[in-house]
């Protein structure tokens, strides 16, 4: 058996959780996939997977193989670009996961990217799970709020805040906000997954002063993207991370209001996996993504929330 295409073939399954997708991305037929994921597990003497009609899963035993074998690539890939160019080269498939607040300002900066890497393909997902480090096989996740998983490293990018704000049509309708228990006559854009309530309770403090206000919701999106999207149509006021907004309140599609109030402040960060070990292409990766964070470098007791 070749040993080194095996594990290849078991992890893109295990990255793809599906035999059709990952024999798609190696253009290989999925029976040829199966049955070489098979064999690998006849030899090893343990079941990588537990298939069934609704999909694969990996076993506990395969967890374990795959965090391996991933491992064996990567070291892989990183020997033979320093022998094909003398030093350690960024070459291959880098795959990140990032926060829907990310995503304007890495994306509209991953040309340049690419530019700079032209022995590097990039893969994206949307995400702030740092599990789908594992799960989804990505190389990093750039992560908004703090770590509960201290078996993962994180790197400490930054911070970004809280910002209240509208389209300039809503706020001609509606009126300006003055105190944040003007928000109770608005309407409300909500972030919220499908498992969680709306969080429709904001919290503003300014001096000795705070206060709570229930705002009444009424567009309540599971996409931080759809969210600023609302927000600019004008359905109402929003929340989102001031990283993801500032290129709209400085063109004027968006207004900040209530600039007085504090506002909640969460760490930016680069999730790793548990070893902290990095490839070439993760480190000059992580090296860009500062760069277009470093507006964002707020540090201060943030920089200890992130390991």
């Amino acid at each position: 058996m070749d040993k080194l295409r095996a594990m290849l073939f078991f992890c893109r399954v295990a990255e793809a959780k599906s035999f059709a997708a990952a024999a798609q991305s190696l253009e290989v037929v999925p029976s040829a996939m199966s049955k070489v994921v098979a064999g690998l597990e006849h030899e090893l003497g343990f079941q990588l997977m537990n298939r069934s009609t609704r999909g694969m899963s990996l076993t506990d035993e395969g967890s374990a193989y795959y965090e391996q074998c991933r491992q064996i690539l990567q070291n892989i890939e990183e020997a033979e670009g320093v022998g094909r160019s003398g030093r350690a080269a960024a070459r291959g498939t880098l795959r990140i996961g990032m926060h829907p607040a990310l995503r304007y300002l890495t994306m509209i900066g991953m040309s340049r990217f690419l530019q700079q890497q032209p022995g590097l393909k990039v893969e994206t997902v949307t995400t702030n799970s740092p599990a789908a480090i594992t799960h989804e096989g990505l190389d990093l996740v750039l992560h908004i709020g703090r770590l509960a998983d201290s078996s993962l490293v994180a790197r400490p990018l930054g911070s970004t805040r809280t910002v209240v704000c509208a389209s300039p049509a809503y706020l001609a309708a509606w009126g300006e906000p003055l105190h944040p228990r003007d928000l109770a006559s608005h309407r409300a854009v909500i972030y919220a997954r499908r498992d969680e309530d709306a969080n429709t309770r904001w919290e503003f403090a300014s001096g000795s002063e705070s206060c709570q206000v229930d705002v009444p919701a009424r567009l309540v999106s599971t996409d931080g993207i759809g969210l600023i999207d609302a927000i600019l149509g004008g359905c109402g006021v929003g929340r989102p991370f001031d990283v993801s907004v500032d290129h709209l309140l400085r063109s004027g599609e968006l207004r900040a209001v209530l600039q007085d109030w504090d506002r909640d402040q969460q760490p930016i960060s680069a999730v790793l996996p548990p070893s902290g070990r990095t490839t070439p292409k993760v480190r000059l990766f992580l090296d860009f993504v500062a760069g277009l964070l470093e507006p964002y470098a707020r540090y201060g007791p943030l920089a200890q929330a992130a390991p």
